[in-house]
């Protein structure tokens, strides 16, 4: 996956939401978003006892996040699900050291996981009388793009939040994102114009793509477990 060179941001005081764009500052340090869910799973990981420490790691810190997060029920139960497959597999130590990395690596900036914000950002563009019904199905085809483009591997952590910079708050104990309260129609139009930029930085193909979210993380996970 890319990777931008950008300054990092400070969590907010107070446990407050941290603002994703404050005067051209994108946050660079990528482990920091999944410090809750990924930090553990990977120390877990490279220690001894691999297998069970890596299925306590989703069974007690990344299935609650995913239980917790903006995602539809529908994708929510069926990653779940999967995390559960996984954190058995791992308990009965089916999976080789290299299987074990490279799930963490795709854990660990998992945009996928994080796809409720673009679910609330679509939400809000389908209820705003600003948008016209063509910039409405523009932004929709524009998503399911980048959707595309996670699921090729592509998208960054650190992409995702430049592209909700002035739109998203993060979260500075989960590390998620999320839409602001008081965003405006044209942060979304920048927020859109952020998304084209990368689907076209990567030549990601405009053709319509179907997937689910779920289905993509499915995608990933199996890509995963692929090399033993």
């Amino acid at each position: 996956m890319s990777t931008n060179s950008n300054p990092p941001s400070n969590d907010a005081p107070d446990g407050k939401d941290v603002s994703l764009g404050p005067a051209c500052l994108v946050v660079a340090v990528v482990a920091m978003m999944f410090v809750c869910i990924a930090v553990a799973y990977m120390s877990f990981m490279l220690t001894g006892n691999q297998g069970p420490r890596a299925a306590r790691a989703l069974r007690e810190q990344l299935i609650p996040w995913v239980d917790d997060s903006a995602l539809s029920k529908t994708d929510q139960t069926a990653i779940i699900d999967e995390l559960n497959d996984l954190s058995s597999k791992m308990e009965r130590g089916e999976l080789t050291t290299r299987q074990l990395s490279r799930l963490g690596i795709r854990m660990t900036d998992s945009t996928v996981l994080q796809w409720g914000i673009v679910e609330d950002t679509l939400r809000y563009v389908k209820a705003s009388p600003g948008f016209n019904d063509e910039e409405k199905e523009d932004i929709q085809k524009t998503c399911d793009r980048w959707l595309r483009c996670a699921s090729e591997g592509r998208l960054s952590m650190t992409e995702m939040e430049f592209a909700f910079q002035t739109a998203g708050l993060k979260e500075p104990r989960s590390g998620r994102l999320s839409l602001r309260k008081d965003v405006t129609d044209d942060q979304i139009r920048e927020f859109h114009r952020r998304v084209l930029g990368i689907c076209e930085k990567y030549k990601i193909s405009s053709e319509p793509f179907d997937r689910s979210v779920s289905q993509v993380f499915h995608m990933l996970m199996e890509d995963g477990l692929a090399e033993k």
